[in-house]
């Protein structure tokens, strides 16, 4: 009986194994060499997104069995033969597909080129990270002039007027990257600096989760752009799109009075490719150049521009001729020495000039989540707000080398300067004499508005509530950052390129100036009679300098593993900072009793404890772990997880600011650096699955979790000053937290070369103590219940994002319905829901006294509510905009001539930036006639906060400003763009 049993499971299994084999197809060929001809032995043949693969035999063959029906990719690898992708490869049940390859020799180079036979895959099944990129055809195709543009159309990024927020972290934490250099602002705050033109770009990676061991100083996610190279032949661009004929027509609300004008041109270098020649001078190898030049103007969607903004750093006003001036330029040169040795450099330079406040996003009022618009000076009196001007230029020198078929090394030194300044529209950073108002504020101008009282008295209406008086802004501000930086890696290859190991170092050497005064006029000179100056011991209301030479860098590695499907990236990377000899010496200082010193003498010790002392500097150290693993569940479906550390060392103002007892600032509550202060952390994890449905489909599901640790935040310390006085100073700490979790999905479709688009959702939460470093001193100084332990949403949280786009092309011989202008045409359509705008929620507490009877029966009292839980807890009415690109062209003799229309908002919804707390939802119009007004008193959706201008209640206290009339309380509105282009 056992025997029967046994002999009928064997049939039961011969059987299934039979049907399997029945329900599985094949795959099996030859590969050899393109020249020769010669059998290849060994070579990898492996389906991509699955744990199947083989390698070739003695006769150069190779066969993959048990293959489910469907489409696959092929990948084909041998050593020093060009990697080659074959997609669209289809297997049917029962049968064999014969796929046979002849490979043709390549030296190995740092790209990873892959050459894709059939059409590109719509993504990498395989990615253990989680990354997009934005090629060179998308930018072209979407209305996009600027990288950031490019990044908010990525899945888990949300791009609003106050920055660019990546899976919930802070706008800094962004790492900004070009052609391998970081090219972000150390000090300006924002995640970016150098401002490259869309028609520099040949690529734009995003990556959102799983970021690199060779990333430093990041904490969120990586923006790395790839500029654009010189080919083989010239070719060249220019195109000129505007929106308006001439004039900012303020009646137009869709005329920004915008133009945008930009040229490239790139190919073999004429010198040495063909001037040296005739002279008889040949130089080995090829050179090829590539240049591009961008000059955007616009007045922007406030429509309110300044009579001419002026910046103090820049000789003229040629280049600001409007509200927004963007100017950038690249040259690039790239030298091909021999196949696998490559010297490449190049020059970029950007200069922006503008009077958005949120260039600057460190110091002041400016740390809040706002828009950058200068609403208080907009009533005529924008010539004297803050004008800002950013010029920033890297310049780097690229060396490759291929030293054998298995390994490469690359060697990378570059130099990023960047300078910001902000002034009152051009003006000196003090008067030479106090000789007026300097001050900002309303006042009553002649002849005045009478508000009646009783039969004894009658009052006059206070001023409008807009900046009227003739002062200035109250900001000057100077810095620049210079990083000089040397980079190298080493690429190895072993077990058949199975393994590849990647070591590498990273060094910076750091030249900070940092310059912030509010209120510079006072401490200025004061003429007291013509012979007579007033003596001054005071800079400004407030007042921060210093400069210093920080060092900091790294050592990083990463193992990438394939093992039957399996792929992980296991990498680490060892970081060393030192504050400089600018913070030493300030120790030493505050630890020497016989030397006054800014610093508690507690902080000095610690930062002797937690420092170790290397050729004469101190330095901190961390490591930082790194896993990417992604693995086949089954045919073309991965799973992959990531799990990282990640640091970005404290703005420097947090570590420098007033620790030279020279230069102290004596305002009433000035800063003090914590030389002490450690890096902020970030602690990531995601998981997720890869669903390459068809050739054409592919669904994606992912979960994270970001946990973030030792932020910087503010307390209050007392310090006596150099008299001996108790002096209560603002002092950083590592006392900040926050998490950011949440799920996204994405789908991605292509229909043959006609149509390709993808829409994803995402949920997320972004929740934490405090939104900015000085939302902690804010409450203090307010009074206010601070809750230290309470985690609330943050300002910039979104809970739910959807976007999409779709693009559709056609470029035939044959027009579309045979209408012969349906020919060589693309449109492209976006759209964006989103939630809206976090808030504080406001309670009404009473009435204000009737300033004629005195009685509480006049406008509602509304006041924030002071409970710390409720903290941002509220959200504004949901975001919806959808933007619209279509080109035309023609070609003429080899020239490409292109015609484009560009609409952003085409339905020209109205998005809520600024909430009023008091409804929830964005500021109201009203009426402009009294009666009409005042019968709006007892409707409850007009009301507003009491620090707003209310026109229902005439109020001759009330001088607030009327936010209400602030153009940058929503989105910006249908803006239509149209322009030419051409391409030769």
């Amino acid at each position: 009986m056992k025997r029967f049993n046994l002999i009928l499971l064997l049939f039961t299994l011969l059987g299934t194994a039979s049907v399997w084999a029945q329900n599985t197809g094949s795959i099996s060929g030859t590969i050899t060499a393109d020249e020769t001809e010669e059998l290849l032995i060994g070579v990898n043949v492996r389906i991509v997104g699955t744990s199947f693969g083989s390698a070739t035999d003695l006769d150069g063959e190779y066969i993959i069995r048990n293959i489910r029906p469907g489409q696959y990719n092929i990948e084909i690898t041998y050593v020093g033969f060009e990697t080659v992708l074959l997609t669209g490869i289809q297997v049917e049940a029962g049968e064999t597909t014969e796929l046979n390859y002849a490979l043709r020799e390549q030296v190995l180079s740092a790209e990873e080129e892959v050459i894709v036979v059939g059409e590109a895959p719509i993504f990498d099944v395989e990615k253990s990270s989680t990354s997009s990129t934005i090629s060179r055809s998308d930018i072209e195709a979407a209305p996009i002039q600027k990288v950031e543009d490019a990044v908010a159309l990525q899945s888990g990024v949300v791009k609003d007027p106050t920055g660019l927020y990546i899976k919930g972290g802070r706008a800094y934490e962004t790492g900004y990257v070009v052609d391998g250099v970081s090219a972000q602002d150390p000090l300006a705050g924002t995640g970016f600096g150098l401002d490259l033109g869309s028609n520099s770009f040949s690529n734009v990676e995003v990556i959102t989760g799983g970021v690199g061991a060779e990333y430093g100083d990041v904490t969120s996610g990586v923006v790395s752009v790839k500029t654009r190279d010189g080919g083989d032949r010239y070719e060249g661009s220019f195109s000129h799109k505007r929106d308006n004929f001439g004039s900012n027509v303020m009646s137009h609300e869709s005329n920004f009075f915008e133009d945008v004008y930009e040229l490239s041109i790139g190919g073999p270098e004429p010198i040495t490719q063909k001037l040296l020649p005739l002279a008889g001078l040949n130089i080995p190898g090829d050179v090829y150049f590539f240049a591009t030049g961008q000059i955007s103007t616009a007045d922007g969607y406030t429509k309110l521009s300044a009579d001419q903004i002026r910046s103090s750093i820049v000789d003229n006003t040629f280049w600001s001729p409007r509200q927004g001036n963007r100017w950038n330029g690249m040259m690039k040169l790239t030298y091909n020495i021999k196949p696998g040795m490559r010297l490449q450099g190049a020059y970029q330079r950007s200069l922006t000039i503008n009077q958005n406040t949120r260039m600057l996003q460190i110091t002041g009022a400016d740390t809040q989540i706002q828009p950058g618009f200068q609403f208080a000076f907009s009533n005529g009196f924008l010539d004297n707000a803050n004008t800002y001007t950013h010029d920033s230029n890297l310049s780097y020198l690229k060396w490759t080398h291929t030293i054998s078929q298995t390994a490469f090394y690359e060697v990378q030194a570059s130099r990023l300067f960047t300078r910001l300044r902000a002034d009152a529209n051009g003006r000196d950073w003090r008067p030479e004499n106090v000789d007026g108002e300097f001050d900002p504020g309303s006042i009553n101008t002649y002849p005045g508005e009478e508000f009646q009282g009783t039969d004894d008295f009658t009052y006059v209406l206070a001023g409008p509530g807009y900046i009227n008086n003739g002062g200035i802004a109250t900001l000057w501000h100077d810095h620049f950052a210079e990083e000089l930086t040397l980079k190298s890696s080493l690429t190895k290859y072993f077990n058949e390129r199975n393994n590849q190991l990647v070591f590498g170092f990273e060094m910076k050497f750091n030249d900070y100036q940092w310059i912030d005064i509010t209120r510079p006029w006072i401490g200025a000179p004061i003429r007291i009679d013509e012979n007579t100056v007033s003596e001054t011991f005071r800079v400004g209301e407030s007042f921060d300098a210093w400069r210093v030479k920080p060092t900091r860098g790294a050592f990083f590695i990463t193992d990438k593993i394939r093992y039957n499907g399996l792929i992980a990236n296991i990498g680490g990377r060892f970081e060393y900072w030192s504050p400089g000899s600018y913070v030493d010496e300030r120790v030493q200082e505050a630890l020497d009793p016989n030397t006054y010193s800014t610093i508690p003498e507690f902080i000095a010790q610690d930062y002797l404890d937690e420092t170790t002392e290397i050729f004469g500097n101190r330095y901190k150290f961390i490591f930082l772990p790194k896993v990417n693993v992604s693995f086949p569940v089954r045919e073309n479906q991965v799973l992959f997880f990531n799990y990282g550390h990640s640091a970005r060392i404290p703005h420097p103002r947090f570590v420098y600011a007033g620790l030279d007892p020279f230069y102290q600032d004596q305002s009433d509550l000035p800063n003090l650096g914590n030389p002490n202060l450690d890096r902020e952390i970030d602690i990531s994890y995601e998981i997720g699955l890869r669903n390459q449905i068809t050739a054409n489909d592919a669904l994606n599901v992912s979960a994270f979790w970001r946990d973030k640790y030792d932020f910087v935040t503010s307390e209050l310390i007392t310090v006596p000053d150099i008299d001996g006085r108790p002096t209560t100073k603002a002092f950083r700490i590592n006392g900040d937290y926050a998490r950011s979790r949440g799920v996204e999905v994405s789908y991605i479709k292509r229909y043959k070369d006609l149509l390709q688009g993808q829409v994803s959702f995402t949920y997320s939460r972004a929740e934490g103590l405090s939104s900015t470093n000085d939302d902690n001193l804010n409450a203090i100084n307010a009074r206010q219940n601070v809750g230290n332990n309470i985690e609330t949403p943050l300002a910039w949280d979104r809970p739910f994002d959807i976007k999409g786009n779709i693009r559709f092309t056609y470029d035939r011989d044959e027009p579309l319905f045979d209408l012969k202008p349906l020919n060589q045409f693309q449109m492209f359509l976006s759209a964006v829901w989103r939630s809206g705008q976090r808030y504080t929620p406001y309670e009404f507490v009473g009435f204000e006294r009737n300033p004629v009877t005195g009685v509480r029966d006049w406008r509602p009292i509304y006041e924030r509510l002071d409970d710390p839980a409720q903290r941002y807890s509220e959200v504004g009415p949901a975001w919806f905009y959808m933007d619209f690109n279509m080109r035309k062209w023609f070609d003429v003799n080899g020239t490409r001539i292109a015609a484009f229309l560009e609409i952003t908002n085409i339905l020209n919804n109205q998005s809520s930036v600024i909430i009023n707390p008091v409804t929830g939802k964005g500021y109201k119009n009203y009426p402009a006639d009294q009666s009409s007004l005042i019968a709006l008193r007892d409707n409850r959706s007009y009301d507003v906060p009491n620090s707003v201008r209310d026109p229902r209640y005439l109020d001759p206290t009330d001088n607030n400003l009327p936010a209400y009339e602030n153009p940058a309380n929503y989105l910006e509105q249908r803006h239509i763009v149209f322009g030419v282009s051409i391409n030769f």
